[in-house]
């Protein structure tokens, strides 16, 4: 098959301009971001506490799910704290820089 008809199968890609956010705009993007991930790690937190407390009362009929969501929890809960440890070096490499 030569060049050409492979070339005429290939759908071109779009590709959307940069968006012309200011800075306070991409800002607020990012801060709501990271608010709602906040949001969703500690929604996680709140059902595995009450999962736990289902399950100390004996009131569980799927023990397994219980577990799970107090496993999905931690491993949330980890992630983030690996997502701030990581923030805080990539701050002081950036502060340790010289002008």
């Amino acid at each position: 098959m030569a060049i050409n008809q492979v070339a005429s199968k290939v759908q071109p890609t779009v590709i959307a301009a940069p968006s012309s956010k200011t800075s306070g705009e991409a800002l607020q993007t990012f801060s709501s971001f990271l608010s709602q991930a906040l949001e969703e790690v500690n929604k996680q937190g709140v059902m595995s506490s009450e999962a736990t407390k289902q399950i100390a009362a004996g009131n569980v009929n799927e023990l397994h799910k219980a577990l799970i969501l107090k496993e999905q929890a931690g491993v949330t809960v980890d992630l983030t704290i690996q997502i701030r440890n990581k923030a805080v070096e990539a701050y002081q490499e950036i502060m340790r820089m010289s002008i």
